[in-house]
């Protein structure tokens, strides 16, 4: 494991800052303080579009598009194991939003109606914790920062998951609770399905 993360460093000591910071931010702040001063205090219009757009790395199609284009450049077997990374985020992601934690509200119904400015996207009521877009994009980040070799601009997945994973606090779909805990799923469970993934499927 220490060889590992040795060899991953830049990628998951960027984690660990993430984690850190908000783990900071968690301690000193409630969620909704949190909410309202992203949401609220700190907008522009230019960045309305940006969110949006950034938004859709952590979409169920850009998860197929990825395995797709892993399917066509590196073959099946690669491919295979990038969906069983992201099935498997999915899988417990969804397992906390509808079995753990159902029926969790999300910001918009949290607030009281006008609290927040909302950028028109459409707003969901419940299923808040964890957050999927999250997961997903932490999972896609994840593993390619673990398959493409060339370690030393790994970090750079790490923010653009980190990205899309503020957008869903700005967007008023989730509360930063929901996206530290999609930052650990995706992070966490596709690196053990990544290790612990059968050297055999792997032969050619």
């Amino acid at each position: 494991m220490k060889n590992f993360l040795l060899r991953n460093k830049y990628y998951y000591s960027t984690i660990l800052v993430f984690i850190i910071v908000g783990g900071i931010v968690l301690i000193l702040n409630t969620k909704a303080e949190v909410t309202l001063w992203v949401v609220n205090e700190h907008w522009s219009h230019l960045f309305d579009n940006y969110v949006l757009d950034v938004n859709a790395i952590g979409s169920t199609f850009f998860s197929v598009a990825a395995v797709a284009f892993l399917w066509i450049e590196k073959g099946w077997r690669v491919a295979l194991k990038a969906a069983l990374c992201f099935i498997a985020v999915m899988l417990v992601t969804q397992f906390g939003k509808h079995v753990l934690f159902p029926g969790t509200l999300r910001p918009t119904l949290y607030f009281e109606e006008g609290t927040l400015r909302l950028i028109g996207v459409k707003q969901l009521a419940t299923e808040s914790f964890p957050s999927g877009h999250t997961s997903a994009s932490f999972a896609l980040a994840t593993f390619f920062s673990l398959f493409f070799k060339n370690k030393r601009g790994h970090w750079l997945f790490a923010l653009l998951a980190f990205a899309v994973s503020y957008g869903r606090i700005y967007m008023s779909q989730h509360f930063i609770t929901d996206v530290y805990a999609g930052m650990l799923i995706g992070v966490g469970i596709t690196t053990l399905v990544y290790c612990f993934y059968p050297k055999k499927w792997e032969a050619r």
